[in-house]
């Protein structure tokens, strides 16, 4: 008896053993394809403890030979970059906070409210997805010049406040969850706000997170609208920062280097902390029709 409830306990774990394997052998040319396109990334990581002779050598080598962190103290002494580096996260927090807040209920109100002219407002609300963000620039620049907003942090977090692309997202994840829900809650006596605040918004959290993610990275790696309505120094952006840099200090590729890393280094570790939701959110925007 025992002998046979030992064959047949290795026959049930013989199948997903080999399953294991066959996932592997499947994974591996997509971890060779991931590695060949982080590459850049780890080069330009590994070339910031270098000096420009060894980032300039042929043959090229991946690994510093000499150590060195002068490229990033040179990068902080330049103007203000770490002023310009505060700026960049409040900006992005700021404007990922506000997107998200305008995207949950914009999506909350096209799933699960019939109102005469939605399809078209809807419409409305995702076209700016197909406009090219150089068209935008004169008019804002000039709405905001008029106002009195240059070179303030209001203008440039008010053009990322509302995101169809997020509004597009939550609508489809809020399409997902199920009416009678709201039916009973409002027969129950709730206003709508609490249908949104305590039954929609807790179901469709993470998928807020995923959202939040794909705007956060949106704001940080802004270039053009910074460089536009912002003059003054002190308030420019990591970006702006990085590109001046580079235009003041010629050929130094271990500082551009430094500050490339210093710049990039938050999206990347906001991307890995939050890929579950980032993932989630690609793989059930097409899931929904309508």
């Amino acid at each position: 008896m025992a002998t046979s409830s030992s064959a047949l306990s290795h026959s049930e774990d013989s199948p997903r053993w080999q399953f294991e394997w066959r996932e592997l052998i499947w994974h591996i040319p997509l971890l060779i394809f991931a590695l060949i396109l982080f590459y850049p990334f780890i080069w330009m990581l590994l070339s910031s403890f270098k000096t420009t002779a060894e980032v300039l050598a042929i043959p090229p080598t991946l690994l510093p030979q000499t150590f060195t962190t002068n490229g990033y103290a040179e990068i902080l002494e330049i103007g203000s970059v770490g002023r310009n580096f505060l700026n960049t996260v409040i900006v992005a927090l700021s404007g990922t906070i506000l997107s998200a807040i305008m995207s949950s209920l914009g999506g909350f109100v096209f799933a699960k409210y019939d109102f005469w002219g939605r399809r078209f407002f809807f419409f409305c609300m995702i076209s700016q997805m197909m406009i090219p963000v150089a068209v935008t620039i004169l008019p804002l620049f000039t709405l905001m010049s008029r106002t009195g907003l240059l070179n303030t942090y209001t203008a440039l977090i008010l053009p990322v406040s509302m995101s169809g692309f997020g509004i597009f997202l939550m609508r489809q994840f809020m399409q997902g969850l199920p009416n009678e829900m709201f039916e009973a809650a409002r027969i129950d006596g709730a206003t709508d706000w609490q249908m949104y605040s305590k039954i929609a918004l807790p179901l469709t959290r993470s998928s807020l997170a995923g959202v939040g993610v794909f705007t956060f990275l949106f704001i940080w790696n802004q270039f053009y609208w910074p460089l536009v309505i912002i003059s003054r120094p002190e308030m420019r952006t990591m970006t702006q920062a990085i590109v001046l840099a580079a235009s003041s200090i010629g050929q130094r590729y271990d500082v551009l280097a430094a500050g490339a890393t210093i710049s990039v280094l938050p999206i990347i570790i906001v991307f890995a902390l939050a890929m579950r939701q980032v993932v989630a959110s690609v793989v059930f925007t097409g899931s929904k029709e309508g």
